[in-house]
């Protein structure tokens, strides 16, 4: 690696965090009076009484047309795709709220407007102080204007229709077309490939590794390849937690230090599943991405919980964490296949459900258990549930979608998230209070296995009244022994004492 100053460095291992640095600029005739983002004035006294188009259909087009609509005659926006509202879409990168005034000055008042066309086929031509618009749609047409341009002739505007949309000229044509990443920081033997799902992102593994070359390492927003659209890798929201999972990769590939676990006993595996699902914003802000794993230990009387793992590395955990793998359950936030789409209402009516009886069917973002008695394999990852990250488990369950995302309720979240995992564990969690352990242990001869001195960590004794000793004369009387209720314990194993959330219902 050579620096600004022709310094070399030799290196073993790099990890690229320059975001996306370059302009999207693209090359059309006339294109040399397009304004860039990067460059445009930030006062909005300089566009007074003009007449702007803006290139561009996303939160930069919208936030430069937010800034500067008040003060000119008319903005007009260009762009092949259609407006997409995040608020609909549920992926930050879309349009914002805050943003997008313009969509009211256009539908509401006329003042401003919005048209579908790529902005690659467009051509410019200055003329009599403002700037005009073409858009020949053959490519011959197009290659004409272009060589037209380069001979120094003059390009002809007009257009077949005398009602054209964008006829009246403008004074500034404003570029706001993102940005993409700079690969011209690498030479050719150390150049990556371009990502297939998007150009102007590096193609990298799961594994934030560089496709085709070991030891390249992309971080922070140039690594949303991953997860473009899907969910917020490429913004602040996410990336602070990709960049701590590619710090525990590398901690175990490079420096043998595992991947980082708490271990706990099974009575507090709902106490905390139930904290983390209502705490932990890892999983929450990369929805569908990041995942928290329940390896199971001991024949279900241990487990170790391992947070905010990549979902889809999970049929290589034990490679990439150092941790061996049994029966384990993940724990995913995601949206149902239902809350949006192009044809979907994200406001109607039956946009929720509140029965625990049909939680498979939230829509809105509710934490999601899959249950597996062995990790998937490579290419049982690849045919993925549905719409999910993972292939189909064992078991999966559902947490009732919540208004308030605060999954609390006994009847509706703990008790059916309770009975998930006894099934999977096998082994009762229910957490008693004295007067039903001695309830209990007067029926049954033995307290439930959780009660506070029960189970493996300690155990309530019953003594019945001892029999009449062998000769002893019958009709004498004797002090009736009663029974003994006696408690013997072991030091407790547990960390903590169970919180009061699952104090679910015995029955």
């Amino acid at each position: 690696m050579r620096d600004q100053h022709n310094q070399e460095f030799v290196c073993r291992y790099v990890v690229v965090a320059t975001g996306l640095g370059v302009p999207n600029s693209p090359s059309f005739p006339g294109s040399e009076l397009v304004e860039g983002y990067e460059d445009v004035s930030t006062d909005p006294r300089v566009f007074e009484g003009k007449n702007v188009l803006i290139l561009g259909r996303g939160n930069a087009a919208f936030e430069t047309a937010d800034a500067i609509y008040g003060n000119t005659n008319m903005v007009h926006m260009v762009s092949r795709s259609r407006a997409r509202l995040s608020w609909n879409t549920h992926y930050v990168g879309d349009l914002r709220a805050i943003n997008n005034g313009l969509l009211d000055t256009y539908q509401l008042k006329s003042l401003d407007g919005l048209l579908e066309a790529g902005v690659e086929d467009m051509a410019l031509e200055r003329r009599a102080g403002r700037i005009y618009v073409q858009f020949p749609w053959e490519a011959d047409s197009l290659r004409q204007i272009q060589a037209k341009k380069e001979r120094g002739e003059e390009i002809p505007t007009e257009n077949d229709f005398d009602n054209f949309s964008l006829r009246e000229g403008y004074d500034y044509v404003i570029r706001c077309l993102g940005f993409k990443f700079d690969f011209s920081i690498f030479n050719n033997s150390s150049m990556p490939s371009k990502s297939i799902k998007k150009t102007k992102y590096p193609a990298i593994k799961f594994s934030y590794e560089a496709d085709r070359i070991p030891g390249l390492y992309f971080a922070g927003t140039v690594a949303h390849s991953l997860d473009y659209r899907k969910s917020a890798g490429g913004f602040i929201h996410g990336f602070r937690y990709t960049v701590r999972v590619l710090h525990r990769l590398l901690e175990w590939r490079h420096e043998g230090q595992r991947w980082p676990v708490t271990s706990y006993s099974t009575r507090d595996l709902l106490n905390v599943l139930v904290k983390r699902i209502n705490e932990a914003s890892a999983p929450y802000q990369m929805f569908g991405e990041l995942a928290d794993v329940i390896l199971l230990r001991e024949g279900g009387r241990r487990f170790e919980y391992l947070e905010d793992f990549p979902v889809h590395l999970l049929a290589r955990l034990e490679a990439v964490t150092g941790r061996d793998a049994g029966p384990l359950v993940v724990v995913l936030m995601e949206y149902g296949p239902d809350f949006s789409g192009p044809d979907k209402d994200t406001f109607r009516v039956d946009r929720a459900t509140g029965d625990p009886l049909e939680a498979h069917r939230s829509n809105f973002l509710h934490p999601v258990f899959y249950y597996f008695r062995r990790l998937p394999t490579e290419s049982e990852m690849l045919h993925k549930m549905g719409k999910s990250a993972l292939p189909k488990p064992e078991r999966v369950h559902h947490v009732l979608e919540d208004f308030l995302t605060v999954w609390t309720a006994q009847q509706s979240h703990i008790l059916p998230l309770r009975r998930f995992l006894e099934y999977v564990i096998g082994r009762d969690l229910r957490h008693h209070n004295a007067h039903v352990c001695l309830s209990h242990s007067f029926t049954n001869g033995r307290p439930p296995p959780l009660c506070p001195h029960g189970g493996s960590v300690g155990g309530w004794a019953i003594h019945p009244v001892a029999p009449t000793p062998t000769g002893q004369l019958q009709g004498v009387a004797r002090p009736a022994r009663p029974a003994n209720y006696t408690l013997w314990s072991r030091p407790s194993v547990r960390a903590t004492p169970p919180a009061p959330l699952a104090a679910a219902a015995t029955s």
